[in-house]
């Protein structure tokens, strides 16, 4: 992992980490919710919605821990707390949340224009996510096994 530090426009520090086998960005909730002036608290709205998909790093000197979400789940997150937001900071919310989604949407068509362009690739990526939505299904499947399992006598 690769963590580094990114400042805003509204003058606030992103904290980001890259996972450099998945190629995956994550953004440190508090970081990400003090960019645009909301409340840190505010994050635990997100270990609740997207509790599967967070990293969680323990940070002994801090005494807390580190919420990390994969970055192309940031508007969605954005989204999911807009109504908790105070008007000071609604308005640099909504502005963060159509930037991240103006940026994923341009990443989509490259993705789909450099796809048109490499069948291999798009095999590859297709059977990977294949994969990916069976090892969903499999965990969805056994967690709900899991919640209905009968304790024991």
């Amino acid at each position: 992992m690769i963590t580094t530090t990114q400042t805003t426009s509204a003058g606030g520090k992103l904290q980001l980490k890259m996972n450099m086998e998945s190629l995956q960005l994550r953004v440190e909730l508090k970081s990400l919710l003090q960019s645009f002036g909301a409340q840190p608290s505010l994050a635990e709205l997100a270990i609740t919605e997207f509790g599967g998909e967070l990293l969680i790093e323990e940070t002994p000197e801090a005494g807390s821990s580190l919420y990390y979400l994969p970055l192309r789940l940031a508007p969605d997150f954005i989204d999911h707390i807009l109504d908790q937001l105070c008007p000071d900071s609604r308005p640099a919310a909504i502005e963060c949340l159509n930037k991240y989604r103006a940026a994923w949407s341009r990443a989509d068509q490259d993705t789909e224009q450099m796809l048109e362009k490499n069948s291999d690739l798009r095999r590859s990526l297709q059977l990977l996510k294949r994969q990916d939505q069976m090892a969903y299904t499999l965990k969805r499947m056994l967690s709900s096994l899991q919640k209905n399992r009968q304790p024991a006598l």
